[in-house]
């Protein structure tokens, strides 16, 4: 493809041009046209400036399409109610850390991972309907489909072997972030009778949901389209009358975990009933000091400020960024921690995404929890590993 077709816009994080199609005789896409100084027509969207929106379409947008927007009149929406506001000078989430920032990062994470792996523990099971089904697609489906079934199959052994799920109508399941909803859909495989409520920002095409749906029209399943930092639990009507509920989440990314973590405490801390809950996060890279859950964990590892965070943040990328081996040795230490070599940078990776899920569970043990963090799957199947499981203290 010739590279005149291609916007030229570079984006700051990568480093490279975006690599979108762009329209005859222009230099830039439609999301970054807005860069373009003969453009005028295209501005911020005014609720979330990371997109823009052409002005012509504004009010539609805002009104319809946009998914930073807020619904009015329900009661379970509640503007920024899991949203912790305490920004500070240097809490940007696109700080680089220096190389001395990380080198001390390095050594409290080297320093920390005994006393956070030491409550890890590998712990890969399976659900039968998902190993059977597995086995009946194994040679016609991608690598990708296969790796989700596993870690689907991982989750619900888990929530099983928990005593987290139920095949009984006064038991419900919340998933935080459910996308196209592949693991409430093998979830109520499992448990047709359990209630499902689905929540997610954004709309999805080809939603497993659906499917379910149709394949058991008696099945209780519904969704709710609303952002998680808005979200009052304990105000949706749909899970009142069930007496066990239980909140799951398959890869929320980042900030949406905490979000999530925070939408769990605050309904539980407003009387709602949660019998436990399974969530496996990921994208820690997306993650920002100012909304991070577990800061009393890390703080006593040493790890206290968010220029701290950044370089924690900027380690367990190294978990996987897909690095090439190399020859040099892994005790190899050069002044530089981005000369490391690759598998010791992996390594690294590994112990601060665990020193992040370890502090997440601590603090969801502050509201009357037991929590265990498990090794899901093994770190071929995927490196965002980590499942963090609750159960409600007697």
């Amino acid at each position: 493809m010739d590279e005149n077709n291609r916007c030229t816009y570079i984006l700051p994080k990568k480093k490279r041009k975006c690599r979108m199609m762009v329209k005859n005789g222009k230099r830039f896409c439609g999301e970054h046209a807005i860069h373009d100084p003969s453009e005028k027509d295209r501005i911020p969207c005014p609720l979330d400036p990371k997109h823009t929106v052409a002005t012509n379409e504004l009010e539609d947008h805002l009104a319809h399409r946009c998914n930073a927007r807020i619904s009015s009149g329900d009661p379970w929406i509640v503007e920024n109610i899991n949203v912790v506001s305490q920004k500070t000078e240097d809490s940007d989430e696109e700080f680089r850390p220096s190389e001395e920032e990380l080198a001390e990062v390095i050594e409290l994470v080297e320093k920390g991972y005994a006393t956070a792996e030491s409550v890890v523990k590998t712990r890969i099971l399976e659900a039968p309907l998902v190993e059977k089904h597995l086995n009946e697609v194994l040679g016609t489906v991608n690598a990708t489909h296969i790796k989700h079934l596993k870690q689907i199959s991982s989750i619900i052994g888990n929530l099983l072997a928990d005593d987290l799920l139920h095949d009984d109508e006064a038991h419900g399941i919340f998933e935080l972030g459910a996308g196209k909803a592949q693991l409430a859909y093998w979830m109520a495989k499992t448990t047709p009778k359990c209630q499902f409520l689905l929540i997610d920002r954004m709309g999805a095409r080809n939603k497993w949901d659906n499917k379910a749906i149709r394949e058991d029209a008696a099945l209780k399943m519904s969704r709710l389209r609303c952002s998680i930092e808005h979200l009052d639990l304990s105000k949706v009507d749909t899970l009142k009358g069930v007496k066990r509920t239980v909140s799951v989440c398959k890869h929320f990314c980042g900030n949406a975990t905490d979000g999530g973590i925070r939408c769990l405490v605050n309904a539980v801390n407003n009387g709602f009933h949660m019998a436990g809950f399974a969530l496996a996060p990921c994208c820690h890279h997306r993650s920002t000091f100012e909304e991070y859950a577990g800061h009393d964990f890390l703080k006593s590892l040493g790890i206290k400020t968010s220029r701290h965070f950044s370089a924690l943040r900027h380690i367990a990328t190294w978990a996987t960024c897909g690095m090439m081996r190399s020859d040099q040795p892994t005790d190899y230490l050069p002044e530089n921690p981005d000369e490391l070599p690759p598998e010791k940078k992996e390594n690294l990776g590994v112990k601060a995404k665990t020193i992040l899920e370890v502090g997440r569970g601590r603090y969801l043990e502050t509201i009357g929890y037991s929590v265990a963090i498990y090794r899901y799957v093994d770190s071929s199947v995927s490196p965002e590993n980590l499942l963090i499981v609750g159960t409600k203290c007697p």
